[in-house]
C-alpha cells in the first residue's frame, strides 16, 4: 500500500503525464490565439512533448515557452505562408462542394484539390517538428520539410490524417483542445522521430545548426 503513495509509483507517473498533456495543450491553445503565432506554438508543443513527456526530461512547461520565444522569428512567416495556402484550399473545397456543376468537372477539381491539400498539410506536418529540433533559414526549412514529405509518403499520409482528425475534433467540439493538441504531437512523434533518426545525421543541410 505504501508503494501507491510514492512519487515514482506507476499511478502517479501516469497522472503526471496526463496533467502534462493537458497543460501543454492549454499552453498551445493560448499561444496560438493571435493566429500568426500558431506555427511557433506548434514547434514548441512538439519539442516539449518529445522531451518532456516521451523522454521524461524535467521542465516541459519552461521548455515550451523557451522554444516558443526562440522560434517566433522563423515560425511566423512560415505559418503565414503555409497557413494561408491551406485556408485558401479549404475555402476552395467548400466552393466546389456547393457548386452546381457536371459531376465530371467537380470530381476532377476535387481530386486536384485533395492532392494539393495533402502536399500542404504533409509539409506542415514536418515543418514545425524540424524547426523545433534544428535552426533553419526560411528557404532551407521549407525545402527540407518538402523533401521529408515526399521521402516518407506513408508517414506523411498518416500525419495528415492525424492532423486533420485532431483539427476537426477541436473545431467541432472545442473541449478536445484541452488534451488533443499534445496527444496529436505525441502520436506524430513516433513517425517523425523515426524519420529523424534515419536521415538527419547524414542529410541535414549544411547551413542548419542543431538546437539540441
Amino acid at each position: 500500500m505504501d508503494n501507491l503513495f510514492r512519487p515514482d509509483a506507476f499511478l502517479w507517473r501516469w497522472c503526471s503525464r496526463i496533467l502534462d498533456i493537458m497543460v501543454l495543450s492549454i499552453l498551445w491553445f493560448f499561444c496560438s490565439l493571435p493566429a500568426v503565432t500558431t506555427g511557433a506554438a506548434s514547434a514548441a508543443l512538439y519539442d516539449a512533448a518529445v522531451h518532456g513527456i516521451r523522454r521524461d526530461e524535467p521542465g516541459a512547461y519552461a521548455r515550451f515557452l523557451r522554444t516558443f520565444r526562440r522560434e517566433l522569428r522563423i515560425a511566423v512567416p512560415v505559418w503565414l505562408v503555409w497557413g494561408t495556402v491551406a485556408a485558401g484550399l479549404l475555402w476552395c473545397g467548400q466552393l466546389i462542394g456547393t457548386a452546381v456543376q457536371e459531376p465530371g468537372p467537380v470530381l476532377a477539381a476535387a481530386t486536384a484539390l485533395v492532392a494539393l491539400l495533402f502536399l500542404v498539410l504533409g509539409t506542415l506536418s514536418w515543418i514545425f517538428p524540424l524547426l523545433s529540433r534544428f535552426q533553419f533559414s526560411f528557404r532551407t526549412l521549407n525545402r527540407t520539410a518538402w523533401q521529408f514529405c515526399f521521402a516518407h509518403l506513408p508517414s506523411s499520409l498518416a500525419l495528415v490524417v492525424l492532423l486533420s482528425l485532431s483539427a476537426w475534433g477541436c473545431v467541432r467540439f472545442l473541449f478536445p483542445v484541452f488534451f488533443v493538441p499534445c496527444t496529436e504531437a505525441l502520436l506524430a512523434s513516433f513517425l517523425i522521430e523515426r524519420a529523424f533518426q534515419k536521415h538527419l545525421p547524414q542529410e541535414i543541410p549544411e547551413n542548419s545548426v542543431e538546437n539540441r
